[in-house]
């Protein structure tokens, strides 16, 4: 809870963890009872196909997810398949199932992962991007409970002219050291922004 102290308020990054996820109740503790580790071989690898549900495999999809099936398979591990589906506007009707008929028509077998949007296989999931939202926001919340993440209130246009001015100096493209300007703001100011419906991400 946000604290009054000598007539200041005091803002926690609980309170701005709290503010930017309201809604998140299970935390990173619970989700590692929920997830726990495998009960696999030494050297085991763990290893995932994660495409788009477009329904179309090409031979690069194949190659891909017959090496880390391979891999997998080798080593006593699991092999699984994640459908990334967060760009919706690339699914197709049935996409999942076209990707499932795809990989077993070339003998390529999951041992873990989505069917289809309502059918699964495994303890692990969702297997679908976007229906584990919750589990990265929980984790995020942690990140930001701790001040080892930040709100970053950048607009689009800011982020733009920063990557030609990187591209022009020739130096690494990215948000770092003095390109990350929100990194050191105030907890207080922070959180009144977000508090009046500013835009941003973490």
């Amino acid at each position: 809870a946000i604290k009054l102290v000598k007539g200041v308020i005091l803002i926690t990054y609980k309170d701005l963890a709290d503010l930017i996820f309201p809604n998140i109740t299970k935390n990173v503790a619970d989700y590692e009872k929920m997830y726990p580790e495998r009960d696999l071989p030494e050297g085991a690898m763990v290893t995932r196909f994660a495409p788009s549900p477009t329904g179309f495999v090409h031979i690069g999809h194949l190659l891909t997810s017959f090496i880390s099936s391979k891999a997998a398979k080798d080593t006593g591990g699991v092999f699984y398949l994640r459908i990334e589906d967060t760009d919706q506007k690339r699914e197709v009707p049935n996409g999942i199932e076209g990707i499932v008929k795809a990989l077993n028509d070339f003998k390529i077998n999951i041992d873990e992962g989505a069917l289809s949007r309502t059918d699964s296989i495994g303890n692990y999931g969702p297997y679908i991007q976007s229906e584990r939202k919750e589990i990265y926001h929980a984790f995020i919340k942690h990140l930001l409970e701790q001040g080892l993440a930040y709100p970053c209130f950048c607009t689009e246009e800011q982020i733009e002219e920063t990557r030609k001015m990187q591209e022009a100096t020739k130096s690494r493209i990215g948000y770092y050291g003095r390109y990350a300007v929100w990194r050191h703001l105030k907890l207080e100011d922070a959180y009144n922004r977000i508090k009046n419906g500013e835009k941003f991400i973490i």
